[in-house]
């Protein structure tokens, strides 16, 4: 697989989540803060999702730009990431419109878990592939037990007091955006 155009439909596919999420926008009726405040949850949704969704891109363009091969078990992970990521926009205009019920919570935090799974999946086999490259910081299973741990602990929380679901995913997109920083820029691969 020519791994320049898998990178290309990859970016684009993300791009299209990206913008489906902000589409879900509304302004408010009013032109006051209260009138704004009103949607908070879908507002918070969104922005959640999209921190997430930018952080794990820039790990998947790390990961890619290091790589010299990509295999076929590579590009399927990859399809697959990207199918769990294509579930984002549905789970945030779900749950940000809900975001007091135990279900839209759940479903959320199930299909980011997923879309970190395949992530992690797909980060193995390029690991696999290309065993001279050496795993992002921010890849390590200890991050990603805590990221899996978070998502897990979310889904439960949901179960007690569904916002509390939501702040989780808060919680975690930060503890992603400030491992980043620890993270060194690559190089492409020839």
């Amino acid at each position: 697989m020519n791994k320049g155009r898998l990178e290309a439909f990859t970016d684009a596919v993300i791009a299209i989540a990206a913008t489906i999420m902000v589409l879900e926008l509304r302004p408010p009726e009013g032109v006051s803060l209260q009138a704004l405040s009103t949607d908070w949850p879908i507002l918070l949704a969104y922005i959640f999702s999209f921190t997430l969704i930018y952080v794990v891109w820039y790990s998947h363009h790390n990961i890619f730009n290091k790589a010299k091969i990509i295999s076929t078990r590579t590009f399927l992970l990859n399809g697959l990431w990207l199918f769990a990521l294509t579930l984002v926009p549905f789970s945030t205009a779900w749950v940000g419109q809900h975001v007091a019920d135990t279900l839209p919570e759940v479903v959320y935090l199930v299909v980011l878990l997923l879309w970190s799974g395949t992530f992690q999946l797909m980060d193995i086999s390029i690991m696999k592939d290309n065993p001279n490259i050496v795993r992002d910081v921010s890849n390590q299973l200890g991050v990603r037990l805590l990221l899996y741990g978070g998502y897990v602990f979310g889904i439960i929380l949901a179960f007690i007091w569904p916002i509390g679901s939501l702040l989780t995913v808060g919680a975690i997109s930060a503890m992603l955006s400030i491992d980043l920083l620890r993270v060194a820029p690559t190089s492409p691969s020839k």
